[in-house]
């Protein structure tokens, strides 16, 4: 029978023990957490959101500093203030917010956008100049003397832009006035043989200008009217003498079959042999060879064109041009084949070309295919090429192309796509018989797998890997630089047996999976006194019990020498305790594998 003595010793060892506990949590707790100790890689500032917002140390790119990768947009800056100037705007921001007192740290500069109206459209054409901080001005040139609106949108180091101010009209001043008025110097105040023939410009004087009959042929030098004097279809057959047009007055080639009257041509205008072993019969030409000039089924419209140049480009290279008749087509689709000439030494070459509708070209698909320079210094790599571009040119395009391989080099095959907003960044993926990567634009996410090993990056998100039955890792570390490793597991609570329970003012007890696969226990159990031995809980979630059983030292007031059990069905149990466990037992410790 325990004596009040003996339970009054019992508490004062309890309560020794608790303090005991209380000061070495105290001292972990206060203990500094990293002495001595350095950063790998980079480290990630996070919001409440665990979104990164910055990024300390290693950039991407190799280089050491601070990024900032989200922000919110800056405030809204009062109207510029626009002053005229000859031919030119001086624009000037005096530092004030519409909506705000003072200005961001993280502000980098102001875009200075123009338009030809107060409410124009804000895209990347509309940009004319930057301002780097407050009280910053700047000259813009005009081309004409029409009234311009301007704007301005602060962009932080983020790169977010915020709201556009109000906008601010400016008419630029003009250099030369309107007040020399056309006509004000008339006959009058001309002295006689005041304009001389140096004096007057070339065209001053037209047909508008002479009197009728004025030019008669003695006024008319020798030689002096060329071809190019003489207007369109203003020489007519009546002018021309009979028998003056001789054969060494025609150009070559100026005779076309469409000038000569059908049956002009008979067998007795033929030279001997001129057509030799050849048929024409109507507009079908059998057998043979046609040589020189050009091939063409029409002169205007929808029509096809052989050419031994390409006259798009004025290149010595065969050429197919296909015209599609459209209004909108400045250049035809062509096929073109040359061996172009380099350094390198002389390179095959055939490239497909749609239909151009711009003038630089910027929106035509295009299918190239080439191969290097054969040759001992040069081995000869096969290539091609075929992209289609956006609604800015390069913005927005589209391109895939591929390269063989040779002794030296491996084949390959890379794509890319542009943005068509954002600075046009690109992304990309490359595909050659040692590596494979990817990168999206703006180098947020890429992906590298070589013999090296597999990389994965993603700069503003995170990195999923999803599978059905698990993810297993087999052979070398996983080595965490930054972050922490964690899972979404949650603690599960025990059925605690025997009437135990929690011991108040404690952990609540509980089982969880670590991220390494280990389960570990919580928490102190209030064991009755009674209780000694026995199945004191169950784990219910079968995916933690241990696979075999497993054993752990029984961590009581009393230290009884007692061992816990932990058993592939759940069961914990209690055995080999020498009398009173003292009140309690404590889970702390208590890991097993899940996996082995």
């Amino acid at each position: 029978m325990t004596s009040a003595l003996d339970q009054a010793v019992q508490q004062r060892e309890l309560a020794a023990f608790l303090k005991n506990l209380d000061q070495r949590l105290t001292n972990i707790e206060r203990a500094a957490q990293l002495p001595y100790s350095a950063a790998r890689g980079q480290l990630q500032v996070i919001d409440d959101d665990g979104r990164v917002i910055s990024t300390v140390g290693r950039q991407t790119d190799g280089t050491v500093g601070v990024t900032v990768a989200v922000s919110p947009p800056p405030p809204t800056p009062l109207a510029p203030l626009v002053e005229a100037a000859k031919a030119a705007l001086k624009v000037t921001w005096d530092g004030q917010w519409a909506d705000a007192y003072t200005a961001p740290l993280n502000l980098s500069h102001l875009e200075v956008h123009a338009g030809s109206t107060p409410d124009f459209t804000l895209e990347p054409q509309s940009i004319v100049a930057t301002l780097a901080a407050a009280g910053a001005s700047i000259t813009l040139a005009t081309t004409t003397y029409s009234s311009r609106w301007l704007r301005l949108v602060a962009v932080n180091a983020a790169g977010a832009r915020g709201p556009a101010s109000a906008a601010t009209q400016g008419t630029p001043l003009k250099v030369v006035t309107d007040d020399l008025i056309n006509g004000i110097i008339g006959e009058l105040q001309l002295a006689n043989s005041a304009v001389t023939a140096a004096k007057v410009a070339t065209g001053a004087i037209n047909s508008d200008a002479l009197q009728a009959s004025a030019v008669t042929t003695t006024k008319i030098a020798v030689d002096a009217v060329s071809a190019g004097k003489i207007a369109a279809e203003a020489v007519t057959a009546r002018e021309i003498k009979a028998l003056s047009v001789s054969a060494d007055k025609l150009a070559a080639n100026s005779v076309t079959a469409g000038k000569i009257a059908a049956g002009s041509v008979t067998a007795a205008s033929l030279s001997a042999d001129a057509i030799d072993g050849r048929t024409i019969r109507g507009v079908t030409i059998t057998g043979g060879t046609v040589t020189g000039g050009t091939l063409q089924t029409s002169e205007t419209g929808r029509r096809v064109l052989l050419s031994p140049a390409d006259p798009v480009e004025g290149r010595a290279a065969p050429s197919m041009l296909l015209y599609s008749g459209a209004t909108a087509e400045q250049q035809p689709a062509r096929l073109t084949a040359e061996v172009r000439t380099t350094p390198d030494g002389a390179v095959p070459m055939t490239r497909l070309t749609g239909p151009q509708l711009t003038a630089d070209g910027n929106h035509t698909p295009r299918l190239w295919l080439n191969s290097g320079a054969p040759g001992t210094g040069y081995p000869a790599r096969g290539s091609w090429a075929l992209g289609v571009a956006g609604e800015y040119g390069m913005a927005g395009e589209a391109v895939i192309s591929g390269a063989a391989g040779d002794t030296t080099n491996a084949a390959s095959i890379q794509m890319s796509v542009r943005r068509s907003t954002s600075g046009y960044k690109t992304a990309l993926t490359q595909l050659n018989p040692e590596t494979w990567f990817t990168q999206l634009a703006d180098q947020v996410a890429a992906m590298d797998l070589s013999k090296d090993g597999l990389t994965v990056r993603a700069l503003l998100g995170e990195v999923l890997l999803q599978t059905g039955t698990g993810l297993r890792l087999q052979g070398g570390n996983v080595d965490v630089g930054s972050g922490l490793v964690k899972n979404d597991s949650k603690w599960a609570p025990i059925t605690l047996k025997q009437g135990c329970t929690q011991l108040s003012g404690w952990q609540t007890i509980g089982v969880k999976q670590l991220p390494d696969g280990m389960v570990a226990l919580r928490g102190i159990v209030s064991v009755p006194a009674g209780v000694t031995s026995g199945v004191i809980g169950t784990i219910d979630d079968p995916a933690l019990r241990p696979k075999a059983g497993e054993t752990f030292r029984a961590i009581t007031p009393n230290n009884t020498g007692g061992n816990l059990f932990a058993q592939p069905n759940g069961n914990l149990e209690l055995w080999n305790g020498n009398g009173a466990l003292g009140g309690w037992l404590s889970l702390s410790g208590v890991q097993w594998s899940s996996i082995d």
